[in-house]
């Protein structure tokens, strides 16, 4: 056993005794020297009380047989208690020594269990101040994002306005062209008439008659020519008036589809910047799952090392690159 050390040297002497638990010396020669003491009386030879008379040369010699046996049955006891004496000496070393390595492992497991708190509280720490971090910076995309689908929801209602408006405005411009057609068409009709007017006019006065007759319709054809002719520059005014008006609605038509294709243009990139927050969202997530495992990991390996590791070879010959597997046992 560790840290102590017996040598017996002779079993009928006193012991031999090495110890190198440097407390226990003390005990060591106490038990030593009541081990000498027992056997010098047990290597005395008994003295019978001596008699006056006087015995045979048998009966001496049958007395030192006697005593003969006497000794070696008392220095086979005295042996035998010293043998007893060592093994208890031995049992209660070993005994010793078992309680001095049970203290030696429960000051290391101690120790172990002190770093593995240290460790516990230090990752614990970071996981906290990980997982402020990340509420923080998801309350702050959160709300950025909020901000996106309020505007997104702004755009999109501005947008279906401006559609409408829009499509009001095409059907408007439908209803002036319609009736610019018309108008022109009318404008048409009328200086046809002023022109066939005129030339009746020209006819009767280019001719030799001469009447009451003849006045009569010529200043008919004046005044009905005059009046065509009223008519066909307020219907031209109103051509005009009506093509300036067409003219303007066809611009704010073509700046309501400027606009519709800019707020759709803002809507899309409205909803790539809020794809984008949820997948930053979403990645700042695995981070802080990555982050969470790596620790956990790195704690056990820590205390834990692995056994082996190594890469999977194929069996068959083949070109596909096989992924590096890493084996981790963990002692219980």
């Amino acid at each position: 056993m560790t840290g102590i050390t017996f040598i017996l040297e002779n079993m009928s002497g006193p012991p031999a005794v090495t110890c190198t638990h440097q407390p226990t010396r003390l005990l060591l020669h106490r038990n030593s020297a009541r081990l000498c003491e027992a056997d010098k009386k047990a290597y005395l030879p008994h003295t019978p009380h001596t008699h006056t008379h006087t015995h045979t040369h048998t009966h001496t010699h049958s007395v030192r047989a006697h005593l003969r046996s006497d000794s070696i049955h008392t220095k086979t006891v005295a042996t035998h208690r010293h043998i007893q004496y060592c093994i208890s000496d031995a049992l209660l070393w070993t005994h010793m020594s078992l309680s001095v390595c049970l203290c030696s492992q429960v000051a290391d497991n101690r120790e172990e269990s002190v770093k593995l708190r240290e460790a516990t509280k230090r990752l614990y720490a970071q996981l906290k101040e990980m997982e402020k971090r990340h509420q923080e910076e998801r309350e702050s995309l959160q709300a950025e994002c909020n901000e996106y689908h309020t505007r997104l929801v702004e755009q999109s209602e501005r947008l279906q306005r401006a559609e409408e408006q829009s499509e009001e405005r095409g059907q408007q411009v439908e209803e002036l062209q319609r009736l610019l057609g018309s108008m022109e068409i009318e404008s048409g009709v009328l200086k046809d008439k002023m022109a066939a007017g005129e030339a009746e006019l020209l006819q009767l006065k280019a001719g030799r008659e001469e009447g009451e007759e003849k006045e009569q319709r010529c200043a008919e054809l004046e005044k009905e020519v005059a009046i065509l002719k009223e008519k066909i520059h307020h219907l031209d005014d109103m051509l005009k008036s009506q093509q300036r008006k067409v003219r303007h609605m066809i611009e704010q038509l073509q700046n309501s589809r400027t606009v519709i294709q800019e707020r759709d243009r803002v809507i899309r990139d409205l909803e790539e910047r809020v794809a984008f927050l949820e997948a930053e969202n979403r990645e700042m997530h695995d981070h802080m799952e990555y982050f969470m495992a790596a620790n956990l990991i790195t704690l056990i390996s820590h205390f834990y090392p692995p056994l082996y590791s190594k890469p999977l070879t194929p069996t068959t010959p083949t070109n596909k690159v096989l992924p590096f597997i890493k084996v981790i046992e963990i002692k219980s």
